[in-house]
């Protein structure tokens, strides 16, 4: 069987999430009236959006035996160009839609030829990226400012029936991913990177070049997430990625792609967003505070590489 074969094929963790998704469903009927209604399932998939979009970035970095720590300065960064640039006029708005396009997939590269050319560790060089862009963020504006127009608001609050223009374009941004990491030669070669970077090399495979090609794709993503949560916002917060990073592996994690990559998929990725989100949202009708909800989604990130440790060594 190949590496992406075995990688790709279904696991007993999916349908572990999918029968805790359904316990975290049964728990919110019985909480509160409200969880069922349109407006809350709107409401949840509203606030899914931009860490699905993240998490998918997360996902093809970790496939591939690496990780992107980058997500909360890049995020912060992003938001502020492109509010600073976007103004009142769809011109604009093109503008600098391209412009935080180019520096993301530009983010991406410097953190991917650091990575794969000098050497450096991906935590540390991410890490490091990420403390920058947050410093950079901070030195254009202090506080939430600029704009963006306000069909492009409007839009990023459309809905077609209870689901939100942004949870569609999640679902065909999954589906695309899916398909290239399943079916394409550049979704074999993360998987084989992931699987064994050494062998990889040896058969041949362009390894250095195939890790930079992974972080421009996820400073890609990240600059789409950051339109997004511009368009949300209204303006560009300095402080809009904050947490985006730790937050961005867990649903990896629990959706059952390894850390040390080679195996998993979006699949279990987005169940694992699916889970968190519907949590965070019962636990709210619970009256739980918050501080809770972190300690929970930190004992759930324990689990889950507590179980696939285990998984790994037998």
């Amino acid at each position: 069987m190949s590496t992406i074969a075995r990688a790709t094929r279904a696991q007993p963790v999916h349908l572990v999430v999918i029968a805790l998704i359904a316990i975290v469903f049964v728990i919110g009927f019985s909480a509160s009236d409200r969880f069922a209604t349109p407006l809350n399932m709107a409401n949840v998939q509203d606030q899914m959006v931009a860490l699905a979009i993240v998490a998918l970035a997360q996902t093809i970095v970790i496939l591939s035996g690496g990780i992107d720590l980058s997500y909360a300065g890049a995020l912060s960064f992003l938001c502020v160009v492109f509010a600073a640039i976007a103004g009142d006029s769809a011109g604009a708005l093109l503008l600098a839609m391209a412009a935080v396009v180019a520096l993301g997939i530009l983010i991406g590269m410097i953190n991917g030829g650091i990575t794969a050319y000098v050497g450096v560790h991906p935590l540390i060089t991410t890490l490091g990226t990420s403390t920058i862009l947050a410093g950079a963020a901070l030195l254009i504006t202090r506080q939430p400012s600029g704009s963006v127009p306000l069909f492009f608001e409007d839009f990023t609050y459309g809905r077609l029936g209870v689901m939100p223009f942004g949870m569609i374009f999640v679902i065909a941004l999954y589906l695309l991913i899916g398909f290239m990491l399943w079916r394409t030669t550049f979704g074999t070669r993360i998987y084989a990177i992931g699987d064994n970077e050494a062998a990889a090399a040896v058969s041949g495979l362009p390894v250095r070049q195939t890790k930079v090609a992974i972080y421009a794709l996820s400073g890609l993503l990240c600059a789409v997430a950051a339109m997004y949560m511009t368009g949300r916002f209204g303006v560009g917060d300095p402080r809009a990625g904050v947490g985006f990073d730790l937050r961005s592996i867990t649903p990896v994690i629990v959706g059952g792609t390894l850390l040390a990559g080679g195996k998993g998929g979006v699949l279990g990725t987005a169940l694992a967003v699916i889970l968190l989100a519907f949590l965070a949202n019962v636990l709210n009708f619970m009256n739980i505070s918050s501080y809770y909800q972190w300690i929970a989604e930190g004992l759930i990130i324990i689990a889950a590489v507590s179980f696939f440790a285990g998984k790994g060594k037998s």
